[in-house]
């Protein structure tokens, strides 16, 4: 066996894991998806706080390039990030899914630092004609976070005049997937280089109605193209879209009840942030959400050309 290669049986193991995670993420029981995905959750909190001790303590002793000679211990401390710029490329990745939503309201977004389950981002711009877009901006990005990062503990923005701040990369375009080639662990529960993210495809928007249509407090249903039905709520003069159907269930959610900005199932009673659409009533997955613009008077929704199904 070469110096730094896996035995035979890991390799077989990682990719039998690899392809059970893929199976899971098509399970058609929604139920017994999300059994899994919070098991595979809790797991991967309770190995990543134990390696990033070792690996302390490691750095502590000067032993740390000993350790990763192994190419076992240097696996299983690249799937949980624990090689320089892990973290960050992870939020990186995580936050790729909400990069359309960010820009569509002349957002910019960065990623500073992230370290302990503690992320700060460079937020710059907003769409003056959104009011109070900074603050939903904010939402929506945390909210991505709670739901990739099992280890997330807080979001710190730094707000900034422009795009043009620091920081060590991008969410937008390509740069959050850099990380692939050099064999750095992806975002999520499971540090499986097959579940991050691809490169974000380009948005076409799509008009759907007029913004008087939709009053403050009430809610619309609508259909954008093959990408589904679409729920659209006003919040106080905000508008805000999230793929319709409660997490987890085929039923709508065009009969749900809006209570300042907690959407209420009309079906489970569950309740959701409607400024990001966290799940606040019970653990559980939260609504995904739909680029959305208002421009000229018009709603209009962003569709990613090229996304997969």
């Amino acid at each position: 066996m070469e110096p730094d290669a896996l035995p035979a049986e890991l390799e077989d193991i990682l990719d039998r894991l690899q392809a059970l995670v893929a199976g899971f993420e098509e399970e058609p029981d929604g139920a017994v998806q999300a059994r899994v995905f919070e098991l595979l959750r809790a797991v991967d909190i309770l190995h990543r706080a134990g390696l990033r001790r070792i690996d302390e303590l490691l750095r502590a002793a000067g032993l740390q390039a000993r350790a990763l000679d192994d190419p076992e211990v240097k696996l299983l401390f690249d799937l949980y990030d624990l090689g320089e710029g892990g973290d960050i490329q992870r939020v990186e990745a995580v936050l790729t899914g909400v990069a359309p939503y960010v820009e569509s309201h002349g957002g910019r977004l960065s990623v500073i630092d992230a370290a302990g389950g503690v992320v700060t981002v460079s937020l710059s711009g907003a769409c003056s004609s959104c009011p109070g877009s900074t603050s939903t901006l904010r939402h929506v990005v945390e909210a991505a976070l709670r739901d990739g990062l099992p280890d997330f503990v807080r979001m710190e923005v730094v707000e900034t005049p422009d795009a043009s701040g620091g920081g060590h990369g991008h969410v937008h375009g390509q740069g959050a997937g850099a990380g692939a080639e050099a064999g750095v662990a992806p975002a999520g529960f499971i540090p499986l280089e097959s579940l991050r993210p691809p490169a974000r495809p380009a948005l076409e928007w799509r008009r759907v109605f007029d913004a008087v249509e939709l009053e403050p407090g009430r809610l619309r249903v609508v259909e954008v193209s093959a990408d589904g039905p679409i729920l659209v709520a006003n919040v106080d003069g905000e508008f805000h879209a999230y793929r319709d159907g409660c997490p987890g269930s085929p039923l709508t959610l065009g009969g749900a009840t809006i209570e300042g900005n907690v959407l209420v199932c009309p079906w489970h009673a569950c309740r959701f942030d409607l400024r990001g659409g966290r799940r606040i009533s019970a653990e559980g997955p939260s609504l995904v959400v739909v680029p959305i613009a208002v421009q000229a008077g018009e709603v209009r929704i962003g569709s990613l050309v090229g996304a997969a199904a």
